[in-house]
C-alpha cells in the first residue's frame, strides 16, 4: 500500500458545517482556490449526504474514507453525526493528497485497520494544486459519474463587499408526492433579504457554479428551498411557494460557501428529514 503524508490544510482553510440552528460563523483568512505552488499535491474534502447509505450499500452508516491508503476522517462519518472530513475539533478543512490517480475507499471499521473492509472503491483523478469536494449521495451506486458528485471547487476570486455561493441539490428521495401542488420535482433557492430566487429549477444530484452576492457583514438572510412553481403559476413570491426547508445564514464578506439540500425530501421530521445546510470553502 502506497503511503503518503497527510496534512490537514487548516492554516488558511477552515470549513464548518451548519444547520438552521447554527449561530456561529467565525471569520478565518481566505485562500486562493488553486494552489499553484504545490505541483505534486491536490486537496480534497468529503461530505456525507446519503441518508439511506445503509440501504444503498447494505452496511452500517458509520464508515471511514481512505484516500490512497490513508484515512482522512476521525471520528467515523455518519449522516446523523459527523458528516464532513477531514475534521479537527470543530474546524473543517481539506486533506492534502497526491495529484493524479486517487483511489478513494469507503470502508466499515476493521478490527485491525480502518480500511480492512472496503464496501466501495472509487477511482478519480486530481489536478495539481486544485481543490475538490466528494459529496456522497444515495445515487452513489448508479454508475453515473455525474451523480457521484466529485466536484472541482473552482472558486472565483473574492471581491471586497461580496461573498461567493453555490448550491448542490443532494436529495435523492424526491417525488411528486412532496410537490403535489405543483407537479414538479426541481427546487428553487429563495433569498428573503433579496426577495427573489438565487437559483431556479435545480434537479436532483445537481450542482451550480459559484456566484457573487453582495453582502453587509453580519446582516442575516434566510434562504429557502422551495418547490419550483409550475409554468402556470409564473414566478410567485415566497408566500405563494411550497417551502421545503430553510436556513438562516449570516454571510461575511470575502468568504466562499457551499449551500446544500440533503435528506429525504418526502420527510419533514426525523434524522433523515429534508434540510438545508452549508459549509465554508474558504
Amino acid at each position: 500500500m502506497k503511503k503518503f503524508i497527510l496534512y490537514i490544510f487548516i492554516a488558511a482553510v477552515t470549513t464548518g458545517v451548519y444547520t438552521s440552528c447554527s449561530k456561529s460563523n467565525d471569520y478565518i483568512a481566505g485562500y486562493t482556490s488553486v494552489d499553484a505552488s504545490n505541483i505534486g499535491t491536490s486537496y480534497i474534502k468529503f461530505v456525507h449526504a446519503a441518508p439511506y447509505l445503509r440501504n444503498v450499500f447494505g452496511v452500517a452508516d458509520t464508515f471511514n474514507v481512505i484516500v490512497n491508503g490513508t484515512k482522512i476522517n476521525s471520528p467515523f462519518l455518519s449522516f446523523a453525526g459527523t458528516s464532513l472530513a477531514p475534521v479537527l475539533g470543530t474546524a473543517y478543512g481539506y486533506a492534502v493528497v497526491p495529484s493524479g490517480a486517487l483511489t478513494i475507499k469507503l470502508s466499515s471499521n476493521g478490527v485491525l485497520t480502518g480500511d480492512s473492509t472496503a464496501f466501495k472503491i472509487y477511482s478519480k483523478t486530481a489536478v495539481p494544486g486544485q481543490f475538490y469536494t466528494f459529496l456522497l449521495t444515495d445515487s452513489a451506486l448508479t454508475g453515473n459519474p455525474k451523480k457521484e458528485m466529485f466536484l472541482k471547487d473552482s472558486m472565483p476570486v473574492i471581491l471586497a463587499g461580496y461573498y461567493n455561493l453555490r448550491f448542490i441539490n443532494a436529495v435523492g428521495s424526491d417525488s411528486a408526492v412532496a410537490s403535489i401542488s405543483t407537479g414538479t420535482t426541481t427546487v428553487d433557492i429563495w433569498s428573503y433579504a433579496r426577495n427573489t430566487t438565487l437559483w431556479s429549477k435545480i434537479g436532483v444530484d445537481s450542482a451550480t457554479t459559484f456566484q457573487f452576492l453582495g453582502t453587509n457583514n453580519f446582516v442575516a438572510d434566510t434562504l429557502y428551498v422551495t418547490r419550483t412553481p409550475s409554468t402556470a403559476q409564473g414566478t410567485p413570491p415566497l408566500s405563494g411557494r411550497v417551502v421545503l426547508a430553510k436556513l438562516a445564514i449570516t454571510p461575511l464578506g470575502s468568504r466562499t460557501y457551499t449551500l446544500y439540500y440533503k435528506g429525504d425530501a418526502t420527510l419533514a421530521t426525523g434524522t433523515k428529514a429534508r434540510a438545508l445546510a452549508y459549509y465554508v470553502n474558504q
